[in-house]
Protein backbone atom coordinates (compact mmCIF):
# COMPACT_ATOMS: atom_id res chain seq x y z
CA UNK A 1 0.00 0.00 0.00
CA UNK A 2 2.69 2.12 -0.29
CA UNK A 3 5.68 3.40 -2.56
CA UNK A 4 8.22 4.89 -0.43
CA UNK A 5 11.91 3.24 -0.11
CA UNK A 6 13.03 1.99 3.10
CA UNK A 7 16.86 0.81 3.53
CA UNK A 8 17.81 -2.56 5.45
CA UNK A 9 19.19 -0.65 7.91
CA UNK A 10 17.01 -2.44 11.24
CA UNK A 11 15.97 0.20 14.83
CA UNK A 12 15.52 -0.26 18.31
CA UNK A 13 11.74 -2.14 16.73
CA UNK A 14 14.33 -5.02 14.73
CA UNK A 15 17.12 -5.67 13.34
CA UNK A 16 18.05 -7.46 10.39
CA UNK A 17 21.83 -8.22 11.77
CA UNK A 18 20.60 -10.56 14.88
CA UNK A 19 21.90 -13.78 12.99
CA UNK A 20 24.76 -12.26 12.39
CA UNK A 21 25.98 -10.68 15.83
CA UNK A 22 24.42 -13.97 17.83
CA UNK A 23 21.70 -11.93 18.95
CA UNK A 24 17.92 -13.12 19.06
CA UNK A 25 16.60 -12.37 15.77
CA UNK A 26 13.00 -10.43 16.52
CA UNK A 27 10.54 -12.71 16.53
CA UNK A 28 7.51 -11.21 18.55
CA UNK A 29 5.95 -7.36 17.38
CA UNK A 30 4.89 -5.55 20.57
CA UNK A 31 2.94 -2.86 18.62
CA UNK A 32 2.32 -1.19 21.68
CA UNK A 33 5.77 -0.08 22.53
CA UNK A 34 6.01 1.45 18.81
CA UNK A 35 5.26 4.63 18.44
CA UNK A 36 2.48 6.56 15.77
CA UNK A 37 4.29 7.85 13.02
CA UNK A 38 2.89 9.98 10.40
CA UNK A 39 2.39 8.60 6.91
CA UNK A 40 1.28 10.10 4.02
CA UNK A 41 1.38 10.06 0.24
CA UNK A 42 -1.08 11.66 -2.14
CA UNK A 43 -4.47 11.02 -1.64
CA UNK A 44 -3.79 9.41 1.83
CA UNK A 45 -2.74 10.47 5.11
CA UNK A 46 -2.61 8.45 8.45
CA UNK A 47 -0.09 7.23 10.56
CA UNK A 48 1.78 4.04 11.27
CA UNK A 49 4.12 1.82 13.27
CA UNK A 50 7.00 0.14 11.99
CA UNK A 51 9.37 -2.78 12.76
CA UNK A 52 12.21 -4.57 10.60
CA UNK A 53 13.28 -7.34 10.80
CA UNK A 54 14.99 -10.22 8.82
CA UNK A 55 14.81 -8.62 6.18
CA UNK A 56 11.15 -7.79 6.48
CA UNK A 57 9.43 -4.19 7.70
CA UNK A 58 5.95 -4.96 9.57
CA UNK A 59 3.53 -2.32 9.74
CA UNK A 60 0.46 -1.46 11.55
CA UNK A 61 -1.06 1.32 9.42
CA UNK A 62 -4.04 3.84 10.11
CA UNK A 63 -5.86 5.62 7.35
CA UNK A 64 -8.97 7.54 7.40
CA UNK A 65 -12.08 6.52 5.84
CA UNK A 66 -12.16 7.67 2.29
CA UNK A 67 -8.60 7.69 1.39
CA UNK A 68 -7.79 7.63 -1.87
CA UNK A 69 -4.12 6.95 -2.97
CA UNK A 70 -3.21 8.73 -5.97
CA UNK A 71 -0.02 6.88 -7.23
CA UNK A 72 0.49 3.38 -8.39
CA UNK A 73 2.55 1.21 -6.30
CA UNK A 74 4.87 -1.59 -7.55
CA UNK A 75 6.06 -3.30 -4.21
CA UNK A 76 4.06 -6.35 -3.36
CA UNK A 77 2.87 -6.48 0.23
CA UNK A 78 1.20 -9.18 2.22
CA UNK A 79 -1.26 -8.02 5.12
CA UNK A 80 -4.38 -8.86 7.46
CA UNK A 81 -7.19 -6.48 7.32
CA UNK A 82 -7.96 -5.17 11.14
CA UNK A 83 -10.57 -2.44 10.64
CA UNK A 84 -12.50 -0.99 8.00
CA UNK A 85 -12.78 -1.60 4.31
CA UNK A 86 -11.05 -0.33 1.15
CA UNK A 87 -10.51 -1.49 -2.30
CA UNK A 88 -7.18 -2.51 -3.77
CA UNK A 89 -7.35 -1.44 -7.23
CA UNK A 90 -5.11 -3.07 -9.99
CA UNK A 91 -5.19 -2.12 -14.08
CA UNK A 92 -7.32 -4.86 -14.70
CA UNK A 93 -9.73 -5.49 -11.52
CA UNK A 94 -10.20 -4.19 -7.96
CA UNK A 95 -10.72 -6.35 -4.74
CA UNK A 96 -12.66 -5.37 -1.99
CA UNK A 97 -11.03 -6.04 1.64
CA UNK A 98 -12.86 -6.28 4.72
CA UNK A 99 -11.98 -7.09 8.61
CA UNK A 100 -10.93 -10.92 8.86
CA UNK A 101 -9.23 -10.67 5.15
CA UNK A 102 -5.81 -11.38 4.28
CA UNK A 103 -4.31 -10.27 0.82
CA UNK A 104 -1.50 -11.17 -0.88
CA UNK A 105 -0.44 -8.56 -3.35
CA UNK A 106 2.57 -9.57 -5.98
CA UNK A 107 5.81 -7.83 -6.79
CA UNK A 108 5.77 -5.75 -9.72
CA UNK A 109 2.01 -5.67 -10.04
CA UNK A 110 0.69 -2.39 -10.50
CA UNK A 111 -1.85 -1.48 -7.47
CA UNK A 112 -3.47 1.26 -5.47
CA UNK A 113 -6.13 1.60 -2.34
CA UNK A 114 -8.63 3.39 -1.93
CA UNK A 115 -10.81 3.44 1.56
CA UNK A 116 -14.42 3.01 2.22
CA UNK A 117 -16.46 6.18 3.93
CA UNK A 118 -17.87 5.82 7.47
CA UNK A 119 -14.63 4.20 9.65
CA UNK A 120 -10.87 4.32 9.47
CA UNK A 121 -8.64 1.25 8.09
CA UNK A 122 -6.57 -0.40 10.22
CA UNK A 123 -4.54 -3.13 8.31
CA UNK A 124 -1.53 -5.40 9.49
CA UNK A 125 0.91 -5.16 6.38
CA UNK A 126 4.25 -7.27 5.51
CA UNK A 127 6.67 -6.37 2.89
CA UNK A 128 9.94 -6.90 1.97
CA UNK A 129 12.52 -4.58 2.63
CA UNK A 130 14.48 -2.64 -0.15
CA UNK A 131 18.04 -1.66 -0.64
CA UNK A 132 19.21 1.05 -1.30
CA UNK A 133 22.70 1.73 -2.81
Amino acid sequence: MSTETETETGDQHGSRTGAQTGDPVLVGVDFDLIPWEKWQKPGAEGRVKIAYTQGLRVRLMELPAGFDEHEWCLRGHQGYVLQGEFTIHFEDRSVPCRPGMGFVIPDDEKHRSQGAQGEPTVVYVVDKVVPTA
